[in-house]
């Protein structure tokens, strides 16, 4: 009977006691904890990586043009007065958009971070102060394309319609090439083109010798509906595939096979997009002297059937005397 009256008791105390409460829906509490952690997990892999290359990333400029991305990266829009855009990321100094109307004309790869935890793959990235591998010219000892692409770039200036940028040397730099330099990128956009200008100054006492490429990625619908023009027919070029000297006889430039090719001597390619019926042509006006075409052909994970590579390139060493400077000026003009 005693039993009965306390189970009796402890049940009535239960009933009048119980307060309703909210539970989180697991669901969305996953979720939160899931982006916080993986926007944290960026912010220190970014800040990993800028601290591995000697120092904080510049400041930039305060202006209602300029931007960051979801992931912290900066970046400008550019905009003409009919419209067209363009932006710009202070990572690399890389273009990474270019649109009239509602077309774009480069592309960045499927498979790019823009978290900052690798250099940005797509658009107009660069290759400076060497191209391709390490060359040995000079002694460079550095990673594939050089450092131009991995380092954040100061904004010097910024308007509606030009930004310009600047890279100098550091102590990641110097690690690898120990060279007093002042590289200089000015984008600006017009109604009619985006125009490009890099400018290679030698602030030391001796020479140096240098190469230069912007890796340009250009939007496509298709590898089939591609084909680039230009002055390519009887040109010799390296076929880097198998590494032989070959003679183009092709009027224009179909891509059936994973192709890397070097065209010394020619610069102006257009490429063109029957898909999506759009042309975009390269005007190297000085500096490029050379084009380099590229797709990992069946490499899906790079996304190999929506862009093609119609590089503009000095290939050869160039040597920037003490005092002096080099410039490579482009511009892209589209057109239906």
């Amino acid at each position: 009977e005693n039993m009965k009256f306390f189970l009796a008791i402890a049940l009535v105390h239960a009933v009048t006691s119980f307060v309703p409460t909210t539970v989180p829906t697991p669901m969305a509490f996953s979720r939160t904890v899931l982006e916080a952690s993986k926007s944290s997990q960026k912010k220190a892999k970014r800040a990993s990586w800028i601290d591995s290359r000697g120092g904080a990333a510049p400041a930039v400029a305060d202006s209602p043009v300029t931007l960051r991305n979801d992931s912290g990266l900066s970046y400008v829009e550019l905009t003409s007065p009919n419209g067209s855009t363009s932006q710009i990321y202070t990572l690399g100094a890389c273009v990474t958009s270019y649109k009239t109307g509602d077309v774009e004309y480069l592309k960045v790869r499927p498979d790019a971070k823009m978290d900052g935890s690798k250099p940005i793959s797509g658009g107009l990235a660069f290759c400076w102060p060497q191209f391709g591998p390490d060359s040995g010219h000079e002694g460079l000892n550095m990673q594939q394309h050089g450092f131009a692409r991995n380092e954040d770039w100061a904004i010097e200036s910024v308007t509606e319609d030009e930004v310009v940028m600047s890279l100098s040397p550091s102590d990641y730099t110097k690690g690898m090439w120990d060279k007093e330099f002042k590289a200089e990128y000015t984008v600006k956009i017009t109604d009619d083109s985006l125009d490009t200008k890099f400018t290679v100054k030698n602030e030391g006492s001796e020479d140096f010798t240098h190469q230069a490429a912007l890796h340009s990625y250009f939007d496509i619908s298709s590898i089939s509906n591609l084909s680039i023009e230009g002055s390519f027919k009887g040109k010799e070029y390296l076929d880097k595939m198998s590494g032989e000297t070959k003679t183009e006889e092709r009027e224009s430039i179909t891509i059936t096979e994973e192709t890397d090719s070097v065209y010394k001597g020619v610069n102006d390619p257009s490429v063109v997009d029957s898909g999506k019926g759009k042309k975009i042509s390269v005007v190297d006006a000085k500096g490029w002297t050379d084009c380099v075409v590229w797709n990992p052909f069946g490499n899906e994970g790079m996304g190999y059937d929506g862009f093609v590579c119609a590089e503009s390139v000095a290939f050869d060493p160039v040597t920037v005397p003490a005092g002096g400077e080099w410039e490579g000026s482009m511009s892209l003009k589209a057109s239906d």
